[in-house]
């Protein structure tokens, strides 16, 4: 006599009840593309002991507590820095090395460096994205200074999450540029985005057009990702589509307008790993003081205009300092 089989709901319920639970999301006020919907809430018990160890856990941070080294000690903050650092390696090698291939057949097409561009837009549109749904979970999925930078001067970033993502983004950036030389067998080619033609352009122009479009994409980029308000428009779930869309059309905008300027850098990181990968030029203080000069512009108006009520958020600072006591 066979035996008799389980029906395949019973099976699927048994399976469910002894599946481990799912690790819980650390609240964090910049993560992009969620806007600002995985921040503490207001009625959690837990709100004094998550704001101690984790201050960016709720926006508007006091200055006191962001430049507090205390998130230097904290195992999750070095974690979530390596998840930067993976992320960052992995999108850094793959966006340079289809720019690398686009600026080898810039020649082939009949409108010069437009259809290379559009084709460089199309990639951050596309790969963006999915970076940002992967790595978001762990560490709110920066993956570039410039957002790491302006979520700082924001006051939704501490200074320890601040340094260890910059510093693990660079890190991951020049692992890719080994990878890319690697890959090339040669330390000679050109990053579109991250080369600069001095005989064509003067520096003062390409630091106006990196800065200035640096902080297009922080402004575009804080109104789709971290806007709290945008919740009730498309959610949380689209914000990260919306911030690959922005860096696409920056980079499509500007890498065809200026004979020998290639495009904005979007993402000083990236362009560090391809110096890394081939030779650093002179002019690399500009991707990463164009993005800084962003980010404290953006910072100021962030101070003016906040998207959400500093009064809310005060008074719950105020409790978890009443609990504390």
């Amino acid at each position: 006599m066979r035996p008799k089989l389980p029906h395949a709901g019973s099976l699927w319920h048994s399976g469910r009840d002894t599946l481990p639970e799912k690790s819980p999301i650390i609240p964090f006020a910049g993560r992009v593309g969620a806007n600002q919907e995985f921040t503490l809430g207001k009625n959690s018990c837990a709100r004094a002991e998550i704001l101690q160890k984790f201050p960016d856990a709720a926006p508007w941070i006091p200055v006191r507590d962001a430049v507090s080294l205390k998130g230097f000690l904290q195992i999750e903050l070095w974690k979530a820095a390596t998840v930067e650092a993976i992320a960052s390696c992995l999108l850094v090698y793959l966006t340079c090395f289809v720019a690398i291939g686009l600026g080898q057949v810039v020649p082939v097409f009949a409108s010069g460096p437009v259809v290379p561009g559009l084709i460089g837009g199309l990639t951050a549109l596309l790969a963006l994205p999915l970076f940002i749904y992967s790595a978001g979970p762990v560490s709110g999925a920066h993956i570039n200074p410039i957002i790491t930078i302006a979520t700082f001067f924001s006051r939704l970033c501490s200074l320890p999450r601040a340094v260890l993502y910059v510093s693990f983004q660079a890190f991951g950036a020049a692992v890719a540029g080994y990878l890319l030389r690697a890959s090339m067998d040669t330390r000679s080619f050109i990053v579109p985005g991250c080369y600069i033609d001095t005989s064509k352009i003067s520096i003062g122009s390409a630091f106006t057009i990196e800065a200035t479009t640096d902080f297009a994409l922080v402004f575009l980029s804080f109104g789709v990702g971290l806007d709290p308000r945008q919740r009730e428009v498309f959610g949380p779930a689209l914000g990260p589509i919306f911030v690959g869309l922005i860096v696409g059309m920056c980079t499509f905008f500007t890498g065809f307008s200026r004979d020998g300027y290639t495009g904005f850098s979007g993402n000083p990181a990236r362009c560090f790993g391809a110096m890394v990968g081939s030779h650093f030029s002179s002019y690399h203080w500009i991707h990463w003081i164009g993005p800084l000069t962003a980010g404290m512009l953006h910072g100021v108006l962030y101070f003016f205009v906040p998207p959400y009520s500093r009064e809310e958020v005060a008074a719950a600072r105020n409790i978890r300092d009443d609990d504390e006591s």
